[in-house]
């Protein structure tokens, strides 16, 4: 078998380079500087840069404001599964269980509006969703085949057209008070 005329020269050529990357000899007890992050500025280019390209209506939420909000619609997800494979079993009660998951009630209007508070129509828009949710509970109830697939077709139109008009922004505490005018503390305790 013949070898390849091109691998001694790649690996002499990578034992060079490796070579010259090392910053200090073999042996030496030269204390290394301890290495520094990047600057933040060069750090959140790609972000910053994904942004620009992002023409959707940011929504300011703080990071357990946005994990919480992700979380959420994971749970939004779980719940059309369970709802989908209930209705192939014809499984009237766990349609409507599952369904009730993401139907309006006054908890979700409230977290709703309060993450929401920095971007104009985001509120609406999701309680729009729960709303829509709400007739699929009520197709299940009737044991209604086709009131259910149509009622979850025009709930997850809602949840197509939210995430075509808006996107999470991620920001500090201090940017999400001066944007929504309100206070939130992740922590749950009262700030003094």
């Amino acid at each position: 078998m013949k070898m390849n005329p091109l691998i001694p020269r790649a690996a002499i050529v990578w034992t060079v380079c490796a070579a010259a990357c090392q910053t200090e000899k073999p042996g030496s007890t030269a204390v290394r500087e301890p290495s520094r992050p990047p600057p933040v500025s060069s750090a959140c280019a790609p972000i910053d840069e994904l942004a620009r390209l992002d023409h959707r209506t940011p929504v300011p939420l703080q990071p357990m404001m946005a994990w919480h909000q992700k979380q959420n619609m994971m749970e939004h997800l779980v719940a059309i599964e369970r709802i989908t494979d209930g209705l192939a079993r014809e499984d009237w009660n766990e349609v409507a269980r599952a369904s009730a998951l993401i139907e309006s009630s006054p908890q979700m209007q409230d977290m709703c509006q309060h993450m929401g508070a920095g971007a104009p129509g985001f509120t609406e828009t999701a309680l729009d969703f729960d709303r829509r949710a709400d007739a699929i509970g009520v197709a299940a109830r009737a044991r209604d085949a086709t009131a259910v697939l149509r009622a979850m077709s025009h709930t997850l139109q809602s949840c197509t057209g939210c995430h075509a008009a808006f996107r999470q922004e991620v920001v500090s505490a201090g940017e999400w008070q001066r944007r929504t005018g309100q206070s939130h503390d992740p922590t749950g305790r009262a700030k003094r």
